[in-house]
């Protein structure tokens, strides 16, 4: 039966369909590739993604580093309330502009839990399958996996029909001033040390998180003359977004 996931507390239910792929994508892992979570991909000199997990080839991942080098062979997505949009939007395009040839988005955000299988082809990702629970999906790229979520994703069933209401009169406190201690819960709600996840797409920083105008006010003091954008609106889940400034105006000729 189809487990029905609500908007519970992102990091455990994260945390448990990331562990949950782990074991099947190492067991089918091929020879010269390995599979990470949890690391960076470095696309360019201004473009570091994290993903959930990603399988790459041997050496993009030599020396120890926390990030890979270039595009992986795989890329998986668990989406959170915050990053649903660019898992499924931007974050997907800049995958398919840097030649990522398979991505994975698993998305247990609606009704029931939804794993989305794109291959790239033709220069843009084409979708192969949305598998959900009851289905089971062969697959053979880039290795061969029977992708069947009602297995995969069995301890999801704990929350089947639980919901996580949200308060959206109170996500966190104001930031002290300078002369006062920060306590906890302003450190783990304001930004940037409230932020669920970081990452640089041409050349700027994303921060994931629940933000409303307080955290642009910071984050305008600490990038002064850059545009600091919230993506959506104040106090829900999403990102702020660090551009680039406007250029500064022509100086009048003979000035």
């Amino acid at each position: 039966m189809a487990a029905t996931l609500g908007v519970v507390g992102h990091s455990l239910l994260h945390q448990v369909l990331v562990s949950d792929l782990v074991l099947p994508l190492a067991l089918a892992e091929s020879t010269g590739t390995q599979s990470l979570t949890g690391h960076g991909i470095r696309l360019n000199g201004g473009t570091w993604l994290r993903a959930d997990l990603l399988v790459c080839r041997d050496e993009q991942a030599a020396g120890g580093r926390r990030y890979v080098e270039g595009a992986p062979l795989l890329a998986v997505e668990v989406v959170s309330p915050a990053s649903r949009g660019r898992d499924l939007g931007a974050k997907k395009d800049a995958y398919q502009r840097f030649g990522v040839p398979h991505y994975w988005v698993v998305d247990p955000t609606g009704a029931e839990l939804r794993v989305h299988v794109y291959e790239l082809a033709d220069g843009g990702y084409a979708e192969r399958a949305v598998v959900v629970p009851g289905d089971r999906r062969q697959l053979t790229e880039p290795f061969r996996l029977e992708l069947a979520p009602a297995s995969i994703f069995d301890r999801t069933s704990r929350w089947a029909g639980r919901r996580r209401g949200r308060n959206m009169e109170y996500i966190g406190p104001d930031l002290p001033s300078c002369e006062e201690p920060i306590l906890v819960d302003a450190f783990g709600h304001r930004w940037p040390t409230g932020a669920e996840k970081v990452e640089l797409e041409d050349g700027c920083p994303i921060f994931y998180g629940e933000w409303d105008e307080r955290d642009v006010a910071i984050a305008e003091r600490t990038y002064p003359g850059r545009v600091v954008r919230l993506d959506q609106p104040p106090g829900e889940p999403g990102t702020i977004t660090i551009l680039p400034g406007p250029e500064p105006a022509a100086r009048p000729a003979g000035g």
